[in-house]
């Protein structure tokens, strides 16, 4: 029988064991004040989120780590801050994926998946291909988690498949879990009622606005209503707002933004809202979409039928007489959509 102990509760504070052990050593949120070093713990936890995407993942003290979980949650739901909500769940689910794939407990990751997913990850010992794998999960079940990876290797056909079932390293399981985590979390932040606002909270409300303020990029305004084709507006929207698009519409926007002539420069600052930004890697990639790295192509956008195929496609009156998002913007820009004679 698994048996979870305090640096489990540590590492995965999201169980409801973790919970239930706070409740056991008498520590409420309502005497939240009194727990100053949580309370600052938070806060540098949440910087780091914003700032940097990353949570350490440091074990010092189990029951303070904790804590500062729970305290985190509070603070992110009294700031109301759309994109640290999707900064923040995404940080502490790669934290989560690390001590995960570093787990010497392989019945513990099951169980994990279990809690997080309600599907049962069956533990096997399985060699294919010199690849040793360690659990195995439906077909259905893989496909309906594997459908936000983009990677190649995610795909099907790429897997190891037998007998109804798809064969996971512990990695990979800990990658599935990791995009549970992060839908969890995100959902349990956004139905948490208001909390009441203490001295100490208020304090540390203020302080974080101050610094989200400061961290927060201030982006061109290159994104103007009505002026894009409904799709890409549609990307630009959620980017504005610090959420994440698909692989596929940051590959959208990226394009159709370069080919009416955007710099590399105000295409990746539009991208700097996304919850997972990374300036390097975004700017390698625009770079290479543009035809400046690479073999040197730059890319077109993608055709209508391709977008509709993603189920990215929003069409409006003015897509009627279009093959590709391009023929809308530069009719745009001459003064509006002219329908071609015909």
């Amino acid at each position: 029988m698994l048996q979870l102990g305090t640096e489990d509760y540590a590492k995965y504070p999201f169980l409801e064991e973790a919970r239930e052990w706070l409740r056991r050593l008498g520590i409420t949120l309502e005497e939240i004040d009194e727990y100053t070093e949580a309370l600052s713990s938070a806060k540098e936890r949440l910087i780091k989120a914003y700032k940097h995407g990353y949570i350490d993942d440091e074990l010092i003290d189990s029951e303070k780590e904790l804590l500062c979980f729970h305290i985190a949650l509070l603070l992110v739901k009294l700031l109301g801050v759309e994109q640290l909500v999707a900064k923040f769940s995404l940080a502490e689910a790669r934290r989560v994926e690390r001590f995960l794939e570093r787990e010497g407990k392989k019945d513990l990751v099951a169980y994990i998946f279990k809690v997080v997913s309600r599907v049962d990850a069956e533990e096997v010992r399985q060699t294919v291909g010199g690849m040793e794998f360690d659990y195995r999960i439906p077909v259905i079940e893989y496909l309906k988690r594997a459908v936000h990876l983009h990677s190649p290797e995610w795909k099907l056909v790429n897997r190891v498949v037998e007998g109804g079932f798809v064969y996971l390293t512990t990695r990979d399981l800990s990658r599935l879990i990791r995009e549970e985590i992060r839908s969890m979390i995100y959902n349990r932040i956004k139905s948490l009622p208001q909390p009441k606002l203490t001295p100490a909270l208020e304090e540390a409300v203020e302080d974080l606005r101050k610094v989200i303020k400061v961290l927060t990029p201030t982006t061109q305004a290159i994104v103007e209503p009505t002026k894009y084709p409904p799709c890409v507006q549609h990307a630009l929207d959620l980017l504005q707002r610090g959420q994440n698009i698909p692989h596929f519409g940051r590959f959208l926007v990226t394009t159709y933004l370069l080919n009416i002539g955007r710099s590399v420069d105000e295409v990746v600052s539009l991208f700097a809202k996304a919850p997972d930004f990374n300036e390097r890697l975004t700017r390698y990639q625009v770079e290479h979409i543009a035809g400046l790295r690479g073999g040197g192509t730059k890319y077109r956008p993608p055709s209508c039928r391709t977008i509709q195929a993603h189920t990215l496609c929003f069409k409006i009156e003015a897509c009627d007489d279009i093959k590709n998002p391009i023929q809308f913007g530069r009719s745009r820009a001459k003064g509006g959509l002219r329908k071609r004679s015909k």
